[in-house]
Formats: structure tokens, C-alpha cells, sequence
């Protein structure tokens, strides 16, 4: 506890906690940290989950650091690719939903009914904003590699094998079969629009934008009513969600997240088992000391 001295007199003011991690020049702060832990725990509880069990607690504590470690890599790599959402758009995002709720007092009696706030909200919205920028710019260029691989001559099929996240058909070389007129209007139209201008045996040039993400589309046989179809998908679909990340773009990040950890750029002060994603990796020094109050 600190003495502040001012006009009225001294004044008590707490330190702030230390951190419990820092990547790079960005802290991770105790506050942080017990947002999302809170949330955490509340919905699992209200999921049927087991209460006052120090394993599980454990266990939640340790994922969700590694949880807000990846997120702050993730949100270096968005800041390197000029895509970082902005304190505005977070703000913008929260106020819309306050609007849908019916105001921002209903909004946070809604978010405290499942454990959340406000705070909570906003790391929310900020995390999900950072990853879905990112995904899509790396899906843009994944795509990107992919038709410099088919104008490379690789075969379409083998590729759609080896590349397509579309799971229902990238074991049969991406072959989407046949599709009726029917079909087509009821599918994506920017993915139908392709597909009707296509003549036999080619394949779009770049990849169509869709709500799946981007498809690189080849039609092999028509008929006056039907089109033989393969696509290469390359996941990003809207809207977005951590649970349906791409296999490939998970791996970039945890490749992400190894290299800071190879760099010694991670540094967790949190005790606790499991809490280090650098796996093994000591913590050396010591959490930073909090900054005094001005004119402490």
C-alpha cells in the first residue's frame, strides 16, 4: 500500500498486480485474466460441470493463459498485417449489441446472467475481430498459393486432396458431382455465378470470395441443365468462430506461438501446471514491477 500525498492529504492507493504473462512488449494483465477465468468458470457451471474442484479449476486456470497468450499473438501478427481491430470498432461492436439488447443496463444484466460484463464483452469482440482479420488474410493467401499451384500445371484433383478444407469432398478430389439449375440458385450465388460462366474444363483464375471462404472452382462436364463440379475451398467462412478455425490456420498460429517461445519473447509469472505453452521453457526472471503512482 502506497501514501499518496495531495491537497486533502494522504491518500491510500493500491498498486496495480503484477502480470501474469507478457508477449513481446504486450502485458497480460491479472485483471484480464480474471475476466475471461470468471466467464470461463460460470459457464461451465451452468453447463453442468463440477463446482469447487480444484483439478478442473486448475486445469480451466492453465487454458485459459494459453488461451489469452495465443490471443496476443494473434493480435501481434493482425498489428503486423495492419488489421488490429481499433478501441472504435470493438466500442462500435459492444453498442450494438447494448442496441439489440435494449440498452446497455439490459445488456449487462444479460452478460452477469452468464457469468460475463462488459469487460468480458469487449475482450470478446477485440479477439474474435483479430482472429477472423487474420484468418481471412492468410486464407487470401493460402488461396493464392493454391492456383499458382494449378497454373504450375498440378492437377486439380490431387490438389483439392491435398489443400481443400471442404471435408465432404476433398477425399474424392473435391468432386462436387453434379449440379442442377435448381442447385445453382439456391446455392452461394457468387460461387453459382462462377460456375455458369465456366466453360468446360477451366477453372477460375482467382478464387471466388464466398460465404464458405475462397473456392477455386472447376467445371469438368455440363449439360443443358446440369454442370460436373470440383472445388478447392479454402476455409474462412462468415461469420466466424474460433470453433470452426481451420485446421491449417491453427497450425500457423501454434507455429506463431512457438516461435515467440523460441525467441524467449513469452514469459508467464502465473504458478501453475500447464500454464507455460512453451513447454519446458523456464521463467527466469520475475514479473515486471507495477509502476508507481506519479509522485509516489
Amino acid at each position: 500500500m502506497l501514501l499518496v500525498t495531495a491537497c486533502g492529504g494522504a491518500q491510500k492507493v493500491t498498486p496495480a498486480p503484477p502480470p501474469v504473462a507478457k508477449v513481446g512488449s504486450q502485458l497480460i494483465t491479472q485483471v484480464a485474466f480474471d475476466t475471461r477465468l470468471q466467464s470461463t468458470l460460470v459457464a461451465i457451471g451452468q453447463a453442468g460441470g463440477p463446482a469447487n474442484n480444484s483439478a478442473m479449476t486448475a486445469g480451466v486456470r492453465a487454458s485459459v493463459l494459453r488461451s489469452l497468450i495465443l490471443d496476443a499473438v494473434i493480435a501481434q501478427e493482425a498489428t503486423a498485417e495492419g488489421l488490429a481491430a481499433t478501441d472504435a470498432q470493438v466500442e462500435a461492436e459492444v453498442n450494438n449489441e447494448a442496441t439489440q439488447a435494449g440498452g446497455i443496463s439490459q445488456l449487462q444484466s444479460e452478460l452477469a446472467s452468464a457469468g460475463g460484463s462488459i469487460a468480458q464483452l469487449r475482450d470478446e469482440v477485440r479477439s474474435q475481430k483479430n482472429e477472423q482479420r487474420l484468418e481471412d488474410r492468410f486464407a487470401q493467401q493460402r488461396a493464392a498459393m493454391v492456383e499458382q499451384l494449378l497454373a504450375g500445371g498440378a492437377d486439380f484433383a490431387q490438389t483439392a486432396k491435398q489443400y481443400s478444407d471442404d471435408t465432404g469432398t476433398n477425399a474424392k478430389g473435391g468432386d462436387l458431382g453434379s449440379i442442377t439449375l435448381g442447385d445453382l440458385k439456391a446455392d452461394d450465388p457468387k460461387f453459382s455465378a462462377a460456375v455458369e460462366a465456366l466453360p468446360v474444363g477451366a477453372y477460375t483464375k482467382m478464387a471466388v470470395r464466398d460465404a464458405g471462404g475462397y473456392d477455386v472452382i472447376k467445371v469438368y462436364a455440363k449439360t443443358a441443365t446440369s454442370w460436373s463440379v470440383r472445388h478447392i475451398l479454402v476455409a474462412a467462412p462468415l461469420p466466424y468462430t474460433v470453433q470452426n478455425r481451420p485446421a491449417w490456420f491453427g497450425e500457423t498460429l501454434f507455429a506463431a506461438v512457438a516461435q515467440e517461445c523460441q525467441a524467449g519473447e513469452i514469459h508467464v509469472y502465473l504458478a501453475g501446471a500447464g500454464a507455460n505453452p512453451c513447454a519446458g521453457a523456464p521463467n527466469l526472471s520475475p514479473p515486471p514491477t507495477p509502476a508507481s503512482p506519479a509522485g509516489g
